[in-house]
C-alpha cells in the first residue's frame, strides 16, 4: 500500500535514504577541490556550513518529484514509480498532491524560487559525490587566494548566484558555481 506524499517521506528518507553532508564522503578528486576551495574561504575569514555532500538516489528521487510537483511544473500523476519508493503522488486531488508535495520540499530544505529555478535532478552529481551544496558567508570584501596564489578581492553580495568574483575563485579550485542553484558546487556546474 502506497503511503501518500507529506511530512511521513521526510521521516522516511531520513531513516532510510539519508543525505551526508561530510566531505569525507565525496569523491576523492572533487573531496580535494572543496576542501582546497574551502580552506581558502575559510582562512580569508569566510564562514562556510556544509549542507550536503553525498546523497543517496531514492532521497535524490523524492527531491526531485516534491519540487516538480510543489511548483506545478507537473501532475502529480506524472511522477514515474521508483522500486524500495511506495509514495503515492496523485492524492486524487491536485491542491492536496500539491500540499503534500510543498511539506516535503519544506522538509527537505530545499531552495525554491527564486534562489533555484531547477528541480532537484534525477542524476544529480550529489549521487556520485561530486557536488557539495554549502552556504558561504562574510562581511565587506573577502580577500581569499586562488588556486594559483593570487589574492582575490571579492565582495559580498546577498545573491551568490551573482557573485561571478566569488565563482571563479571557485572555479580556480575545480569547484564550479550551478548559478541557477544557491548552494550547489560541483566538478561540472551541474
Amino acid at each position: 500500500m502506497a503511503t501518500k506524499s507529506g511530512r511521513y517521506w521526510v521521516s522516511w528518507a531520513n531513516t532510510n535514504a539519508k543525505n551526508s553532508n561530510s566531505i569525507e564522503d565525496l569523491e576523492p578528486g572533487f573531496r580535494a577541490c572543496a576542501q582546497a576551495f574551502i580552506q581558502a574561504l575559510t582562512e580569508a575569514g569566510a564562514e562556510v556550513t556544509v549542507c550536503a555532500t553525498r546523497r543517496c538516489g531514492k532521497r535524490a528521487y523524492l527531491f526531485h518529484w516534491s519540487w516538480k510537483i510543489s511548483q506545478d511544473l507537473c501532475a502529480p500523476s506524472e511522477a514515474e514509480p521508483m522500486e524500495g519508493v511506495s509514495i503515492r503522488w496523485d492524492h486524487g486531488d491536485l491542491a492536496q498532491s500539491a500540499a503534500g508535495a510543498l511539506e516535503m520540499v519544506r522538509g527537505f530544505g530545499l531552495a525554491m524560487p527564486p534562489r533555484c529555478v531547477n528541480s532537484p535532478s534525477l542524476t544529480s552529481n550529489h549521487i556520485t559525490g561530486q557536488a557539495i551544496d554549502m552556504t558561504i558567508n562574510w562581511q565587506g570584501t573577502l580577500k581569499v587566494r586562488t588556486k594559483n596564489g593570487d589574492e582575490a578581492a571579492v565582495p559580498y553580495l546577498e545573491d551568490v548566484n551573482q557573485n561571478t568574483l566569488l565563482h571563479a575563485v571557485g572555479e580556480s579550485y575545480g569547484a564550479i558555481k550551478l548559478v541557477t542553484d544557491a548552494p550547489h558546487w560541483s566538478y561540472n556546474g551541474r
